[in-house]
């Protein structure tokens, strides 16, 4: 059975992660009495949160980056900087990137081994500007997109991309429905070129602000998506093996429970031409199951 692949990303590049172990292990110091049976237990605090993978790198649905030159994008990112990561379970959180190696093998197919390890929870405390985002959603985006934009005129330079984040973000935040497959294929969009213009912008200290204000408006534009499309902010990708019905899909997934509800989420999310009949080596995009249903 192939492995499914996650969504996930890393400053503002998105990637597909597999075979994802993360370690929220806490520490315990045990200490034993001379004599009898009370031994006392002590928490010391959680360890620092590791979480290692593998990423496929290939042609996705939607995106227009080649695989060898989102592996470029992401090697352009392992620095000595922390950047956000959207975990697929732990949601969004400051990260570095450890060990990293990555493989071509003989059929060209690449993927590499990572390490992420969590540098500090997001928190919003910075007062609106080009340090820091100061909420999210509609307003965080508003303010960073002002804040690229003076950075930007600083240095003799003009883009676009400040006012196409805040009219998307605008869009999204008055519509009356969403639909999470737009709104991912704008965030995906807006980031990328972002994440273009913040690398231009990386090797000179005279362009440093702006660089760090580009890199703060993806975020935001990531953090009002995620908060538009909250019911379905998470989701996993999944290969269909044999043909079956999407409903039957979902209700084998989530359960009865939530097989209506799931099942209006999996058409917002994908382009099924016949949820009657899916066919095999169909990728779906799906939202990750609730605790319950992962149980039942």
């Amino acid at each position: 059975m192939k492995p499914a692949y996650y969504k996930s990303s890393f400053g503002g590049l998105r990637l597909w992660l597999s075979k994802i172990t993360t370690d929220k292990s806490r520490t315990q110091v045990v200490h034993d009495p001379s004599a009898g049976d009370d031994h006392v237990v002590q928490d010391r605090g959680a360890v620092v949160l590791k979480s290692s993978c593998t990423i496929l790198f290939d042609y996705m649905l939607g995106d227009d980056l080649e695989p060898i030159e989102r592996l470029q994008a992401l090697k352009a990112l392992i620095d000595d900087k922390s950047r956000i990561l959207t975990h697929p379970t732990e949601g969004s959180f400051q990260a570095r990137v450890g060990p990293f190696q990555y493989t071509i093998d003989e059929s060209g197919v690449i993927s590499a081994d990572v390490e992420f390890t969590a540098v500090s929870d997001v928190q919003a405390v910075s007062v609106a500007g080009a340090g820091g985002i100061p909420a999210s959603g509609d307003g965080a985006v508003q303010a960073a997109a002002a804040a690229l934009t003076t950075e930007l005129a600083a240095i003799a330079q003009t883009s676009t991309l400040p006012q196409d984040a805040s009219d998307a973000s605008d869009a999204w935040s008055s519509a009356d429905a969403i639909n999470p497959r737009d709104v991912l294929a704008q965030t995906g969009s807006l980031t990328a070129q972002l994440g273009t213009l913040a690398s231009s912008l990386q090797d000179d200290l005279d362009t440093w602000a702006a660089y760090k204000a580009a890199v703060l408006l993806s975020d935001a534009v990531l953090a009002s998506a995620l908060a538009v499309t909250s019911d379905t902010a998470q989701t996993f990708s999944l290969l269909v093996g044999t043909s079956i019905a999407l409903r039957a899909l979902v209700a084998s997934i989530y359960g009865a429970d939530e097989a209506d509800q799931r099942y209006q989420q999996a058409m917002a999310l994908n382009d099924i031409p016949s949820p009657a009949w899916l066919e095999p080596g169909s990728l779906l995009t799906l939202p990750t199951p609730t605790a319950t249903a992962r149980a039942s």
